[in-house]
């Protein structure tokens, strides 16, 4: 089954493990909305968008708290989990030329998020100006009458998987970049990592080439050269499609952090769900001021985890339906 840059990609890929296990999948359309049907060889039933996966282990407060961030920053300042300067703006609670220029005046730079959307939808970087900000908000708010404006904090972002209770997987997702070796134009560094990016072999996603509709323009010409190891962003997109790339760094995060997500996490009793965070150095000791809380999320694209670039990939299809399998056969006394 080709599942390649398909928007039902999640669900093809969990599908294919289902059916090697013996259950039968059918879908159908309700309200225009592809709905799928899983049965298990004893009879046992899933239901769920194939759009956007609603697993049955997960209870209803788990997933207002991945969807709402509002709810999700205060569950997260609750635990005493770090988390960026927020302001909520709604349809009653704007906000006044006052407050836009006191943020504008504290923060180097802000962000404006809706307060519950997912792939980046309605998102705006890089805000410095009053004008720019209320550009933002409107452009938000076609997507959600709440809005989240936010300090943007400057750093790596990282996807925590945790999967009863575990950190199981940690994807770096690092914003598109050149490093130089003091001989390389940033032009010929940019034409050098297109190369690269051409010769993936990654089954389930395709990473786009680096051009002006993804980073500025004049970086596809620049003639300056980079001193070796010197790396330059080429944008702040942490989306495969806007230029990022996925590394899979378990193996480096420092265990200060792992075991701080997973005691925090712990008050979800969640089955499964990821957690994005920011961080200032990911391999040193936790300090409360080198890390924020970004988001979580209970129903992550999953072919991202298998498009890491340095091959290590995480399989989580068989651990989800391995999930999904135990809880639709659970008795009614567990």
């Amino acid at each position: 089954m080709y599942i390649k840059d398909d928007a039902f990609a999640s669900y093809k890929l969990l599908r294919n493990e289902f059916e090697n296990r013996g259950y039968s999948a059918s879908e159908e359309i309700i309200n225009d909305r592809r709905i799928v049907t899983f049965t298990s060889p004893s009879g046992r039933t899933w239901k769920t968008s194939a759009s956007r996966l609603s697993y049955p282990f997960n209870s209803r407060r788990i997933r207002d708290v991945s969807v709402n961030k509002e709810l999700a920053y205060e569950f997260a300042q609750k635990q005493s989990f770090s988390t960026p300067y927020t302001y909520y703006v709604s349809e009653t609670n704007e906000v006044t030329s006052s407050e836009i220029d006191n943020m504008l005046d504290r923060y180097r730079k802000l962000i404006v998020k809706p307060a519950d959307s997912s792939l980046s939808r309605g998102l705006t970087l890089n805000i410095q100006s009053s004008d720019g900000l209320r550009k933002a908000i409107l452009h938000a708010r076609t997507i959600s009458p709440t809005i989240l404006i936010q300090e943007q904090v400057e750093g790596e972002e990282i996807r925590f998987v945790v999967i009863n209770g575990k950190v199981a997987a940690a994807l770096l997702r690092r914003t598109p970049r050149v490093v130089g070796d003091g001989i390389l134009t940033v032009a010929e560094l940019i034409r050098k990592e297109n190369v690269e990016r051409e010769a993936l072999d990654i089954a389930y996603l395709t990473y786009p080439l680096l051009s002006e509709t993804i980073i500025e323009p004049s970086l596809m010409m620049n003639d300056n050269v980079l001193a070796l190891g010197a790396a330059l962003e080429l944008n702040r997109a942490t989306m495969i499609k806007n230029g990022a790339s996925i590394y899979d760094v378990i193996d480096q995060v420092h265990p200060s952090y792992i075991a701080s997500i997973e005691k925090f996490v712990a008050q979800l009793d969640a089955k499964f769900i990821v957690v994005d965070i920011f961080f200032k150095d990911f391999t040193s000791q936790q300090q409360t001021d080198d890390y924020w809380f970004i988001e979580f999320n209970t129903s992550p694209v999953l072919k991202l985890f298998y498009g890491c670039r340095d091959g290590k990939m995480f399989d989580i299809v068989p651990s989800l339906v391995g999930i999904i399998d135990q809880w639709l056969h659970k008795s009614p006394q567990d």
